[in-house]
Formats: structure tokens, C-alpha cells, sequence
């Protein structure tokens, strides 16, 4: 798993944690599921290796909810490419890395 996370959902304070990260969306889990499919929403994006917030316009594509949490798939409808370029390479260098270490 790589780590990123959601810090912020439409200027509010939120904690999730991405599972998947693609050239057109995520999936994230979030604890407070205040969100509804076709909602468009503002996000902040954060590595855990940089203190900068990457804001991005989102849309809820799917919600799936069990156990107090909510499995959310959201769309990208406005993310920096350059930023977008960062977060894949990142991902993609953890996947790596760990794939080497299993050998």
C-alpha cells in the first residue's frame, strides 16, 4: 500500500486514506461519510512526505459503507497535471520498491 491521504473535503478538516490513485480518480476510505454519489466536492491530497495540500475538484462516482467507515470512489474533474505526474511517480516507486523487497 502507498500511503496518501485526504486532509481536507470542501475546506473542512477530514482524515481518509487513499487505497487506489489513478490518472482519473481514488478510492478512499473515510471514517465520516458526509458525502453522496454524484456529489462534487473539493479535496486536499496530501503525501506524507511533503506538507503541501494538493486542492482538487472531485466528483462521488460511488459510495459503499460498512462498520462506521465508507469505501468512496471520486473522479477527477480538476487535478494539476504536475501534481497529478508527482503523486503517480511516488505511488509508482513505493509499488516498486516494495515488489523488490519481496524477492
Amino acid at each position: 500500500m502507498v500511503e496518501l491521504y485526504v486532509s481536507k473535503i470542501n475546506d473542512q478538516q477530514r482524515s481518509g486514506e487513499i487505497k487506489d490513485f489513478s490518472r482519473k480518480g481514488m478510492r478512499v476510505i473515510l471514517e465520516i461519510p458526509d458525502v453522496d454519489e454524484k456529489d462534487q466536492i473539493q479535496i486536499g491530497i496530501q503525501r506524507p512526505d511533503y506538507n503541501e495540500v494538493v486542492p482538487t475538484a472531485s466528483s462521488v462516482a460511488w459510495k459503499k459503507c460498512s462498520s462506521g467507515k465508507c469505501e468512496v470512489g471520486l473522479r477527477f474533474k480538476n487535478f494539476p497535471a504536475q501534481a497529478k505526474a508527482s503523486f503517480l511517480d511516488y505511488g509508482y516507486k513505493k509499488w516498486l520498491k516494495s515488489k523488490l523487497c519481496r524477492k
